[in-house]
């Protein structure tokens, strides 16, 4: 089942800035790091992915077939970044898909077939396709 991240709502509680709810149950939140109020820990209703970003954009999960996870979210340098979970429990690397973001990223898709849509700097909207195999690659970002 697939999750993503389809309306961002804020709501204050206890200093912390609490983003989105996920298409399909669960909950995307921002946790302030403390150092800086405009950086976040990507935090789903399955785990904390660590990592910062950009918090008022919170981050997007999606569920792979394999049952692993996959997450998307906009870094301190504006490009969008993605984390996933291996069948064995591990977490990879966060890995930069380039482009520069000014808004939550969206993922759609089936199975392993992902689109991913953004905002740009220049306002329009992007989007970037995964090849529909577990070994699939991004097509990189056009309009």
């Amino acid at each position: 089942m697939k999750r993503t991240l389809m309306r961002k709502t804020a709501m204050t509680v206890a200093g912390l800035t609490l983003f989105g709810t996920l298409v399909g149950g669960g909950t995307a939140v921002a946790v302030t790091n403390g150092a800086d109020t405009g950086l976040a820990s990507c935090v789903t209703g399955t785990r904390n992915w660590g990592g910062n970003i950009l918090s008022q954009y919170g981050c997007t999960e999606y569920d792979l077939p394999n049952g692993e996870q996959q997450v998307f979210g906009i870094g301190t340098d504006g490009a969008i970044w993605t984390r996933w979970s291996r069948t064995n429990g591990t977490l990879s690397s966060w890995t930069s898909l380039n482009g520069q973001g000014r808004s939550s990223v969206y993922a759609g898709g089936t199975a392993w077939a992902i689109t991913l849509s953004v905002i740009g700097t220049d306002g329009n909207w992007w989007y970037n396709n995964r090849g529909g195999t577990a070994s699939g690659g991004w097509s990189g970002w056009h309009r």
